[in-house]
């Protein structure tokens, strides 16, 4: 599959999806191979925790806006790294209706059968909120960084851990009290990432979770909100090296 088709699959893939924040970072062990293509697919979810999920922080007036927006759920995923050398890679993935390209560099620490880096990345990425039963409709954009350490054995099985901080902000028009109002917030998220896979030199399985903290500065219908709180995002996925 050439790189474009690929870029078609993944944007048509979003326009069918869901409105949650649930992307998955799925590092892997390494960044891909100089001149190869990992295509992978699966799933993701994100679980609100705490305040966050908490219907009375968004008093006054039953806004929809954090429905709309900070929706807990499953949604389907799937990406594609191209190798640009032995240490560059580029990345587009989608997970329901955000959209999320990423550049990855990697510093080497031990070659061999056993094979250990760290890998830096910087991921801008952008969606759509759809409209669900009239709670509004709207977007999102924002950038994340991940930092983390990878473990490749025998190209059978990878581990990796490390950290994932992003900035976002979401705008919409959304329902406050039976009316359409407008509605914005800015948020911070930073939390700790660990993912494995197993499988054979071409072909893995692999699953991830995050454990992030947000924290939200939301003005809705001129009210002014923060709140914080803890979310998880497991996610699962199969990885075709070609």
């Amino acid at each position: 599959m050439k790189w474009a088709e690929l870029a078609i699959v993944l944007v048509l893939l979003a326009a069918t999806s869901g409105c949650t924040t649930a992307v998955p970072a799925m590092v892997g062990g390494s960044t891909t191979p100089k001149n190869r293509t990992d295509i992978g697919i699966g799933g993701a979810a994100r679980v609100p925790l705490g305040d966050l999920k908490d219907p009375a922080m968004t008093d006054p007036g039953e806004s929809g806006y954090r429905e709309a927006a900070d929706a807990g759920g499953v949604v389907p995923m799937a990406y594609g790294r191209y190798g640009l050398s032995k240490t560059w890679d580029l990345g587009l993935m989608v997970a329901g209706t955000t959209v999320r390209a990423d550049a990855r560099h990697e510093t080497l620490l031990q070659d061999g059968s056993t094979r250990s880096s760290l890998v830096v990345g910087i991921a801008p990425y952008g969606g759509w909120i759809t409209d669900r039963d009239g709670s509004g409709s709207g977007g999102r954009v924002g950038l994340e960084v991940p930092f983390t350490f990878g473990v490749d054995i025998g190209g059978v099985y990878e581990l990796w851990i490390g950290a994932r901080g992003s900035g976002e902000y979401v705008f919409g028009d959304f329902r406050i009290s039976g009316s359409d109002a407008r509605a914005s917030g800015a948020g911070l998220r930073i939390g700790p990432v660990i993912g494995m896979a197993l499988g054979v030199p071409r072909f893995h399985a692999l699953v991830e979770l995050t454990a992030a903290y947000e924290h939200w500065f939301i003005d809705q219908a001129g009210v002014s909100l923060d709140r914080g709180g803890f979310a998880l995002i497991p996610a699962f996925g199969l990885r075709l090296r070609l």
